[in-house]
Parts: C-alpha cells; sequence; structure tokens
C-alpha cells in the first residue's frame, strides 16, 4: 500500500472520523537520526497539532497533521492527519479534549522512527482531573497508533500542560517531563509501545506550594553530554517569573535546581522557550520568547554555563539595534521561538512569533515573524530580518487580513537536508501555515507555499485553527 495517503483520502476519513493512519511495519533497531523523521526515510516531517478541530463530529476535539518530507522538502499532497478516533491510537475523541494543543517529538522507543508527543489538557481522566499527553508511535509506513499517559494517581492538577522529552540520567532510555499546575514530574523510560513507562517521581523543588510551572524545556546545557531542563513559571515566593534549571546526571535529575529571574516579563501567557547554543562555545544558552514583557513583548537569553544559566538575562526587543520595527503595546513579540541554522554558517538562529504586528498603516494585526542572527556574539539583532505578508512573495494582502495572526507559531527546520532551515509559520486567525525556503541569507518569501485549513484536511468553513507546531 502506498506510504502515505492522498490528500482527498485524507480529508475524507477525518471528515467521517475515520483514522487516516497508515499501517505499521516492522522497525529498525537503530535510533531515528532525526526527531522528527517519523517514517525513517531519512527526512525530517512536519507535526501541526489543531487543538480546535472538529474530530467525528465533536468539537475542539484536536487533530495532528503530518506533512512528509523528502528530497525536495516537505511535499504538502501526501500528508495524515491523525486524531483520538484513529485506529490504535488510545482514547476517543471528545468535545473539549484540545488534542495536539502542544507537541514534542523524538523517538521515544528508539526503534528508529520519530513519535510525536501530543498533549491533551481537556481530556478527562478518571479521577475526575484534565489533562493527559499521547505518544503517537512512528513507523515506516506512517503513524501507527497511540498511547496516552495521564498523572500519577491522585496527584493531578492540570496534568501535561507542557511537556519536555531528553535521557536526564544518562541510561540511554529517553525521559519525559511533564509540568502541571502544581507539580513538575519526571517520568522515566521506557515509554512503551503497550502504554508503559518508568516511575514517576515529583521534582517540585518547593514540595509544589509556591510556584506555579507554566513551561518545561529541554537541551544540553552543560558539556557533560546528559540532557538538561528548564522549567519556567511563577514564584510566589519573590512575586516573580523565573526559570528552576535542572541538570541531567546518572542519577537523575540534581535538585535542589539553579534559580533564575526573568527580567521585566510579565505574564508567561503566550510565551515560548528552546534552548540552543547560540554562540557555539559548547553551552547550551536559553531563550525566553514573553510576549507580555514590558511594552509589546521580549526575548530573554540568559548564557549557558558549565553549572547552568547565567544569573543575568539579556534582553532582545523591537527596540534593538537592527531588529525590525518599532516597539508597539500589541505586538507579542516572542509569542513563539524556535531554533535552527537558517543561512548555513554553523550558527543557530531564532526565530521570533510577532503575531500583533500591524504592517504599515492597516488598522489589523496581520502578524509577523522575525528571525535574529546567532554568531560568536550569541543571539543579536544584527542582520535580523522580518517577514510578513509585505515579504515579496508571501501570499496574503494585508489590507484584506482581519488579525492573522502571522507567527502564532513558528518553526525552523532542515526538511530538504541543505544545511538552510526552511521557515514554517502559521497565521491562526486566517487559518494558515506559511513554508518559506532557506537560502544563504536566511529564509526568503520566493517560492513560499501557503497552506490553508481547509488544504490541510482540518474541516471546511472555517478560516481560524489553534495551530502548533512542534517544539
Amino acid at each position: 500500500m502506498p506510504r502515505h495517503l492522498s490528500l482527498a483520502a485524507a480529508t475524507a476519513l477525518l471528515a467521517s472520523g475515520l483514522s487516516p493512519l497508515a499501517l505499521a511495519t516492522p522497525a529498525t533497531a537503530a535510533a531515528a537520526k532525526y526527531a522528527d523523521d517519523f517514517n525513517g526515510d531519512g527526512y525530517r516531517d512536519l507535526a501541526l497539532g489543531d487543538r480546535t478541530a472538529t474530530a467525528g463530529g465533536r468539537k475542539e476535539a484536536g487533530a495532528i497533521v503530518v506533512v512528509w518530507g523528502s528530497a525536495q522538502g516537505l511535499k504538502p499532497g501526501e500528508r495524515s492527519v491523525v486524531t483520538q478516533n484513529s485506529t490504535g491510537v488510545e482514547g476517543a475523541a471528545e468535545a473539549g479534549d484540545s488534542f495536539g494543543a502542544d507537541l514534542t517529538t523524538a523517538d521515544l522507543n528508539k526503534d528508529g522512527y520519530a513519535d510525536i508527543v501530543a498533549t491533551s489538557p481537556g481530556e478527562a481522566t478518571a479521577n475526575g482531573n484534565r489533562g493527559t499527553f499521547t505518544v503517537l508511535w512512528g513507523a515506516r509506513a506512517g503513524i501507527s497508533g497511540g498511547s496516552a499517559y495521564a498523572a500519577p494517581a491522585g496527584r493531578e492538577v492540570g496534568f501535561a500542560k507542557d511537556v519536555a522529552v531528553g535521557d536526564f540520567d544518562a541510561d540511554g532510555r529517553l525521559d519525559v517531563v511533564a509540568v502541571d499546575d502544581q507539580y513538575i514530574w519526571y517520568l522515566r523510560g521506557p515509554f512503551t509501545t503497550s502504554g508503559s513507562r518508568g516511575k514517576a517521581t515529583n521534582l517540585d523543588p518547593v514540595d509544589g506550594e509556591n510556584i506555579t510551572p507554566e513551561l518545561v524545556v529541554a537541551g544540553k546545557v552543560t558539556k557533560d553530554g546528559t540532557a538538561d531542563f528548564a522549567v519556567l513559571g511563577w514564584d510566589w515566593d519573590t512575586d516573580t517569573n523565573r526559570v528552576w534549571f535542572y541538570r541531567g546526571s546518572s542519577t537523575g535529575p540534581v535538585r535542589p535546581p539553579k534559580k533564575v529571574g526573568l527580567p521585566a516579563s510579565g505574564s508567561l501567557a503566550g510565551s515560548a522557550a528552546v534552548i540552543a547554543d547560540f554562540d557555539k562555545n559548547g553551552y547550551g544558552d536559553l531563550a525566553v520568547g514573553v510576549s507580555r514583557s514590558g511594552k509589546g513583548g521580549a526575548v530573554h537569553v540568559l548564557k549557558g554555563t558549565s553549572t547552568g544559566f547565567g544569573a543575568t538575562a539579556r534582553s532582545i526587543t523591537q527596540d534593538t539595534a537592527g531588529v525590525p520595527g518599532v516597539r508597539e503595546s500589541v505586538d507579542d513579540f516572542g509569542y513563539d521561538v524556535s531554533a535552527a541554522d537558517a543561512n548555513g554558517d554553523g550558527y543557530p538562529d531564532l526565530a521570533v512569533g510577532v503575531p500583533g504586528e500591524v504592517i504599515g498603516d492597516h488598522l489589523f494585526r496581520t502578524g509577523a515573524v522575525t528571525v535574529l542572527r546567532g554568531g560568536a556574539s550569541g543571539l543579536t539583532g544584527t542582520g535580523a530580518r522580518q517577514y510578513d505578508y509585505a515579504t515579496a512573495g508571501v501570499e496574503g494582502d494585508p489590507g484584506e487580513e482581519d488579525d492573522a495572526w502571522l507567527g502564532s507559531s513558528v518553526l525552523l527546520r532542515d526538511f530538504n537536508r541543505d544545511g538552510r532551515a526552511e521557515l514554517a509559520a502559521t497565521a491562526n486567525e486566517a487559518g494558515r501555515l506559511h513554508l518559506l525556503p532557506g537560502t544563504a541569507s536566511g529564509p526568503t518569501g520566493t517560492g513560499s507555499r501557503l497552506l490553508t485549513v481547509t488544504d490541510l484536511g482540518l474541516g471546511t468553513g472555517r478560516s481560524y485553527f489553534g495551530a502548533a507546531l512542534t517544539d
């Protein structure tokens, strides 16, 4: 049978509530080279979650679209749509589940096929609380079923509102960290297709009484080779937003964690974070986009060190030299962030979503994406570029878009393996996904592609979607 479903077939299956999944074939022995190569063909694939999608007639049940990669890059005509009604996926599509609200990818069972970790913050569980995450298992023929994981019994308050994956205890098996409204859960691997996992431990530094975790992000910060992670949230003792750093070790995440404050951070609603070595000194840096930081939003950068993140954050805004635009209160600069090398110079760059950006003298928030350059001095405004509906080649008329919100979700990934990351960006209010090619000078609107909610098989008669691209 074909490896992927056709566009028309997948659309019809979603509308009927049936599964568009391909059948699995025996797995290979080696772990996947890329954390988002779900069919093991050597090319990255694109996963997009739409928490607002209707599935099986259930509104806001949620769905996930996988656009398959190739030597020519992403092939939008070859994609699969996954819901909780898909064959082999644990659970059922129910109104308000918000399946796919947040996505993370990794080869959790190390079978050679990357998997998708998808949150469902509205999912009702047996103990009457809400929130699960589902691992959708990759396979040679596509996505093959999914296993759901809930919070440890009796300790759930808004479980898995954000998740991160990494080998935090250096045992060769990937673990998951999931935060809820009170706790930081360290769920040890191995995770298996039968739905099992290792032991769960609460790593909350103050026993869940004085912090509210909001985000968790994983990466290699120190030079010991073990994955580390950071939790961002509200510290009730100081009435400020903080970053708690957990260093991975052979005995698991080291606690108590190192705590660092975020300057003028405001609410963490509409925030995102990523770890990348922007200056290539061997230590992973933390970039935190806080769209409600000060006037118009900011990206706060904490440099990595041998013991975690430095105590002083450097902030980049639209007032920073070299950054396009003007800092305005409605911009939401930093609403989403993603890191990868966008121009092939060897340094990671940072895509920053600015969904509230107003273009020219238009009245509506059409939105934009700003790409900041990494380099020997780290992440700066030098050479930054902005992409919006006035960019040549990007489809859409700013004068006709009522609050398109381009930059609601952003992703930098090298899908065609040419050494330069392409830019994927959603305009959630307009129901659009934009794909911009990579070049030696960064992403370009020339040759870019536009996909709508209908094109993606996520229903007709609607424009808005709650799209989230993978971390």
